[in-house]
């Protein structure tokens, strides 16, 4: 189930004035707001029709109805589970906390799944597949989601090197050509070692490939193409357990995207590098 709610609260901090305001009217509204047309909806948040169509837009969904839609499903679930999201180590027993760990990584799962782009996907996989080599930099959590791409592209012959030192990355990339990618793993797409290496790709004329959360960044900004997830820790802020879930599944199906280029070419390959190990 894709969560209205959640997406309108984790992105309020990158919202216009305009956009804060539709926000702050469908969180204190979310119930009415399922059967009211967009011309009461545009009156009450002070704002426009138009405004109403981006707003749905800019958190994954199609348009105002589809909106609606999810809306009363989410609503529909919250009031029969009637289970926080919240982890709360003093209060929650044992059964709790198993069962808001997996909720909150399907919920995760189920959020990305609407939002990402699917033909940014493909793009970016034909980008990797094109490119003489492809430059993996992830620091942080997002380095084990990079290791792991990494070693996915080594089983199909495709030229991949993960680094989490900015300085390595950087030497690289001076010796990259244009026929070369780069493929950053970052949440915030704010850190300085990521934005450095960004820029310092564009600078050079390297294609950038960014998986990402779906927020405005200097890093996103910079890239050629943007793959998006959604932000989904709820109080543990500092421990990216449900978003490293969800990196690792779009690096999964980005993996797959590249076979599916290869064609039965992919197949063989893997089976030789099985052989080879086992």
């Amino acid at each position: 189930m894709f969560s209205v709610l959640s997406q309108i609260n984790k992105r309020q901090e990158y919202m216009t004035p305009v956009e804060q305001r539709i926000a702050n009217f469908i969180l204190e509204n979310p119930r009415q707001i399922i059967n009211m047309p967009v011309k009461d909806i545009a009156s009450n948040s002070n704002t426009s029709d138009a405004a109403i169509v981006r707003f749905a837009k800019r958190v994954g969904l199609a348009g105002i109805k589809e909106l609606k839609v999810e809306l009363a499903k989410e609503l529909h679930t919250l009031e029969k589970e009637k289970i926080s999201r919240v982890i709360d180590l003093e209060e929650d027993d044992h059964k709790d906390i198993f069962d808001k760990v997996f909720k909150n990584t399907i919920q995760a799962l189920y959020n990305t799944e609407k939002i990402v782009s699917r033909d940014v996907m493909e793009e970016a996989a034909h980008l990797i597949l094109e490119a003489k080599n492809t430059f993996i930099f992830g620091v942080g959590d997002s380095a084990n989601v990079g290791h792991d791409i990494e070693q996915k592209l080594h089983r199909v012959n495709v030229n991949a090197f993960f680094t989490a030192d900015k300085y390595l990355c950087l030497t690289r990339l001076s010796n990259a050509t244009e026929s070369d990618v780069l493929f950053v793993i970052t949440l915030s797409g704010k850190t300085t070692e990521v934005i450095e290496v960004v820029k310092k790709a564009k600078a050079l004329g390297i294609k950038v490939v960014i998986l990402t959360q779906n927020h405005a960044s200097i890093a996103k900004r910079h890239s050629d193409l943007a793959i998006e997830i959604t932000e989904e820790e709820t109080n543990i802020q500092y421990m990216n357990m449900t978003s490293r879930i969800a990196q690792l599944v779009i690096c999964d199906v980005l993996f797959f995207y590249v076979c599916k280029e290869l064609g039965s070419s992919a197949y063989d390959t893997i089976m030789k590098t099985y052989d080879a190990t086992h």
